[in-house]
């Protein structure tokens, strides 16, 4: 067994994803703390910028390349994963808690005959026992789990945990092959990727976010968080409950069933603080948290908080601003 840790790298669209490089960077930094290498494998089709872009954050990087990996399937992927990982013989292969992650993840894991441990948010060994810390009640409690003994592990690591920093750590040591896929005894096919609507916001890449919780009552108080949010220069974003109820597109929602974000800013408008929410927030750089509830949850995450009625609070504030600018 070699003392690696393989992590898989997802892209699409030609872009290798956020997720991929939070794993190379902080997988990589904790296999460094624990004397092991990294190494990284990309399966793709005419995927030669992204190879290279992504070569010089983990010590040696495979590329699997053959057209039928141009898009991810979980059989395509495993079958191709599956004679590399014998050959590599990491101690343990590591991927997002993505929607890759989630479906290839136990699947890799059965393949391999090892234990499988998914959304970590950490890992480490004590010995020869690797022990992993998951999150527990959306996020009210921490605990450390030690893994039943595998000649290798399968992990996945929950989106956001690390900063997604590009590090040098390789020298470009690329390794080319073409997996022999039967394709024909597959019994899934890719047959296209539908994109989304463009909605044109992107919450994850803004400095400043203003939550919405439905502590704002009615939709149309929305329009006095919108007022602050343009003169913030900042995006709206919103609680699960709020996205249900249609007031704003799936896209702006934030928490474990929606985005993560880290702004520098994040301005709590009505959200009284429920784990599901905070999860997906709480890394943000400075907490406003705005709420006429003194004893909201939110407050015990928040660096400054204001209790009062929104609909008086937001418009004093977005006026100040206005009038200093």
């Amino acid at each position: 067994m070699e003392n690696k840790i393989l992590v898989i790298a997802e892209h699409r669209a030609q872009e290798i994803r956020e997720v991929t490089w939070e794993l190379v960077s902080g997988v990589g930094k904790l296999a460094e703390d624990l004397s092991m290498e990294l190494e990284g494998v990309i399966l793709g089709h005419n995927c030669e910028e992204l190879v290279e872009d992504l070569a010089e954050s983990v010590i040696k990087l495979y590329h699997v390349e053959d057209e039928d990996l141009a898009f991810y399937t979980w059989e395509s992927y495993l079958h191709a994963l599956m004679p590399l990982i014998e050959e590599v013989n990491p101690l343990m292969v590591v991927m997002g808690h993505t929607t890759m992650g989630m479906d290839l993840g136990p699947r890799l894991a059965a393949a391999m005959n090892s234990p499988y441990m998914p959304d970590c948010i950490n890992f480490t060994f004590d010995g020869d026992d690797l022990i992993v810390t998951r999150e527990l009640f959306g996020g009210k409690l921490k605990s450390e789990l030690k893994v039943a003994k595998g000649e290798r592990y399968c992990v996945t690591l929950r989106p956001g945990i690390f900063d997604p920093e590009k590090v040098k750590r390789g020298g470009k040591d690329i390794e080319k092959t073409t997996p022999q896929l039967d394709k024909e005894s597959f019994v899934t096919q890719f047959l296209g990727l539908l994109e989304p609507p463009e909605e044109g916001v992107d919450i994850t890449k803004s400095d400043i976010v203003i939550g919405v919780g439905r502590g704002i009552g009615d939709r149309d108080k929305l329009k006095v968080v919108e007022e602050l949010a343009e003169v913030t220069g900042g995006v709206l974003a919103a609680t699960r409950p709020v996205i249900d109820s249609g007031w704003l597109p799936k896209e702006r929602q934030v928490g474990q069933s929606g985005k993560t974000v880290k702004p520098e800013l994040y301005i709590a408008c009505g959200i009284s603080g429920a784990s599901q929410h905070t999860i997906g927030m709480k890394k943000s750089g400075t907490i406003v948290a705005i709420n006429n509830d003194p004893r909201a949850p939110i407050f015990n995450i928040a660096h400054y908080g204001i209790v009062g009625d929104l609909v008086e609070i937001l418009p004093a504030i977005t006026s100040r601003i206005r009038s200093v600018r």
